[in-house]
């Protein structure tokens, strides 16, 4: 009976062995392919949904496999938003990226927030994609507790346009107290200062109940319409020019999902909004 005893106790000790190494060897492994595993497992979420108001993305590129329920709208001009959201970019990966004969032509990339931030990845991110071809602009997430002209000068100490740069382009969509008309001053206030300063009408990017509430006052009509707006049919403002249809694409190069937008127009008529 001792002997059983031991040979039980013996057993127990080596299955609680093998449980603990095979934790460890899992761990190991999902930390090793971390990176892998979620962007595959990204692209076997996002299947093809037919639709007959889109093309669904799919690479022409036979290289890539990708796949996506992301539906784009038919157009000549393609483009992307990134952060430090998007982590660590392989820009050699991504510039090789096609889906229906198009490439991605533009990339807005996030350069400062408030008064005092600045992401960690623009400055990287802001010279790979001049690098690598990419027709780029920058922007700054509006604050509408701060002051106007602190998050402006924010903004103008790390962000210098060249020639064939797009216009700078001022993210509103966080909420505030303050009342409409204080929040729309502010906003007018960036956007004016950002024009006097770059000698480019900037961009007013924001979503559609946003728009709603705050800019579909005439002062703002003149200001070039970046909307988002996560359904099937076209923006309703006539002022649009770039519309975000999805914040969950897929695309080879960056792990984490990507805004997808596209351009109200030419090729042609994209290469005006440029920096003289």
């Amino acid at each position: 009976m001792r002997r059983s005893k031991s040979k039980k106790k013996l057993k127990l000790k080596n299955w609680l062995i093998i449980i603990i190494l095979s934790v460890i060897l899992l761990l190991a492994f999902g930390y090793i392919f971390k990176r892998p595993i979620i962007y595959y497992s990204k692209i076997l979420y996002h299947i093809i949904i037919p639709s007959e108001q889109y093309e669904a993305v799919a690479s022409s590129n036979t290289k890539t496999n990708l796949y996506s329920k992301v539906q784009v709208p038919s157009g000549e001009v393609y483009g992307i938003d990134i952060s430090r959201y998007q982590g660590v970019i392989n820009w050699k990966v991504l510039s090789a990226f096609e889906f229906k004969y198009h490439k991605i032509d533009f990339m807005y990339i996030k350069a400062t927030e408030s008064t005092d931030w600045v992401d960690k990845r623009y400055k990287l991110n802001w010279k790979n994609a001049h690098k690598y071809g990419y027709i780029r602009g920058a922007y700054h997430f509006f604050d509408p507790d701060v002051d106007s002209k602190s998050q402006m000068d924010n903004f103008f100490s790390k962000v210098t346009l060249k020639k064939g740069d797009l216009p700078p382009m001022l993210d509103v969509e966080k909420e505030s107290k303050i009342t409409t008309s204080e929040y729309r001053k502010k906003v007018m206030e960036c956007l004016q200062m950002m024009e006097v300063h770059y000698g480019m009408r900037p961009m007013l990017y924001t979503h559609q109940s946003f728009y709603d509430s705050y800019f579909a006052a005439n002062e703002f009509s003149g200001y070039s319409l970046w909307i988002s707006r996560l359904k099937q049919s076209k923006p309703k403002q006539k002022n649009w020019v770039i519309w975000q249809f999805s914040h969950h694409a897929v695309v080879p190069g960056i792990d984490e999902y990507v805004d997808f937008n596209v351009f109200n127009g030419s090729l042609n008529d994209f290469k005006i909004l440029q920096k003289k």
